[in-house]
């Protein structure tokens, strides 16, 4: 049964699909991801690297080396296009043929038109987006000759994380001051009337009550129409000095999703069935924040949130498996878990369906997820394997690299 299964992007869903699929294949099977990143990175604590509490490499795992070890070939190179009528994927470097393709290769920033938001904010997608903010931030607060403005464009979930982190920068740092006194300023730009508006009410009104009272100027239900060097623009006509832009504001499908020539949601997501392959082509499965999922004609409504990206990967994989043995497919059911969010270092917010709570405890409780998911990839493939392809590290010292607590 020579057949190939290529998988698009090393994120949450293609590296949980890659590892599922090696369980159920036969040998002969080859399965190669596709990555322009040698990493596999856990994104939900990026915005701890704002802050310096952590550096990227705390939150990644070297794809070759988890791939390797569990028999999957990793191709670290950029793909340029998916050609679904001749089953080939082209990359800068090379063309490969596919029997059966994934795509996991997530979303790109969302800028909605708006002029200047591309060409002077910064985006918040990736570990090395993070490292850049941490390092200018450092430097604006360091000239105490000029005023610096900070402001946040967005107030989901990332924006409010990305606020408490650099709150923790600012006082961290001994600057709680001149925060107070005006030569700083936090501003959160939010166009819903909530923060954090797929979560409930009383975590909506906690986030903000609590970035209120540290400091940060919060406004609400109004959008930015213009970005500029130094100022950013609301739709209100408010105007306000921006010495740095950070835009959570959104994403929207990437090049590679937007020109593949299958069915498409109204938003431009791939659309997939419930058993997650095109309608248009049962060869081309999508896990992630690429697909909208339609079951009887119907989207699904679904926060792209990394623990469905998991469980995707896994009914994803069970139906190649199934459908190259002409077996019965399976429809995706997505599970309810509780939200993480963290508000800094001292704060965070736990929710599940109308269950509110919050205190430090959350923010150690996602620490050891994010601990939790980087050791269950090392030990898949065989964390014996691993640990003889790094010399001279004991094991005592492998588990204090992964682990942040």
């Amino acid at each position: 049964m020579h057949k190939n299964v290529i998988i698009i992007g090393g994120g949450f869903g293609g590296l949980e699909t890659a590892l599922s699929l090696k369980n159920l294949l036969p040998s002969s099977v080859r399965i190669t991801l596709v990555d322009r990143s040698e990493y596999h990175a856990f994104i939900p604590s990026i915005h701890n690297i704002v802050s310096g509490d952590i550096q990227a490499r705390d939150i990644q795992i070297p794809l070759e080396l988890v791939l390797g070890v569990a028999g999957i070939e990793f191709v670290h190179d950029e793909v340029i296009s998916a050609d679904v009528s001749d089953k080939k994927v082209v990359m800068s470097s090379q063309v490969l043929d596919y029997d059966y393709l994934v795509l996991s290769s997530g979303g790109e920033n969302n800028f909605y038109g708006v002029q200047g938001a591309e060409t002077f904010s910064y985006g918040f997608r990736s570990p090395e987006d993070a490292e850049r903010i941490h390092a200018d931030l450092c430097s604006l607060l360091e000239d105490r000759n000029r005023k610096c403005s900070l402001v946040i464009a967005g107030g989901g979930p990332e924006g409010v994380e990305v606020a408490g982190e650099l709150l923790d920068v600012i006082r961290g740092r001994g600057y709680g001051h001149e925060l107070n006194e005006g030569r700083i300023s936090l501003q959160l730009i939010h166009g819903q009337n909530n923060l954090l508006p797929s979560f409930p009410v009383k975590a909506q009104e906690f986030a903000r009550e609590h970035l209120l009272q540290k400091g940060v100027t919060i406004a609400t239900g109004h959008r930015i129409v213009e970005v500029q060097q130094n100022a950013v623009t609301l739709d209100s006509g408010m105007k306000y000095d921006m010495s740095m832009l950070i835009w959570t504001g959104g994403i929207q499908p990437n090049r590679l999703i937007r020109e593949l020539p299958l069915k498409k949601a109204p938003n431009g997501w791939l659309k997939v069935t419930e058993q997650l392959h095109s309608p248009d082509d049962d060869s081309v499965y999508g896990v992630g924040d690429i697909v909208s999922i339609y079951i009887h004609d119907q989207p699904l409504a679904l926060a792209r949130l990394a623990y469905h990206a998991l469980d995707q990967a896994v009914t994803a994989a069970m139906n190649i498996n199934s459908h190259l043995r002409g077996r019965r497919q399976v429809g995706y059911a997505p599970k309810d878990r509780p939200q993480l969010v963290s508000l800094g270092k001292e704060m965070g917010i736990y929710a599940r369906k109308d269950a509110v709570l919050s205190g430090q405890w959350v923010v150690l409780l996602k620490k050891a997820v994010q601990a939790r998911h980087l050791m269950t990839y090392l030990s898949k493939p065989g964390l014996s394997a691993i640990m003889s392809k790094i010399p001279g590290m004991s094991f005592g010292q492998f588990l204090r690299m992964l682990s942040p607590l």
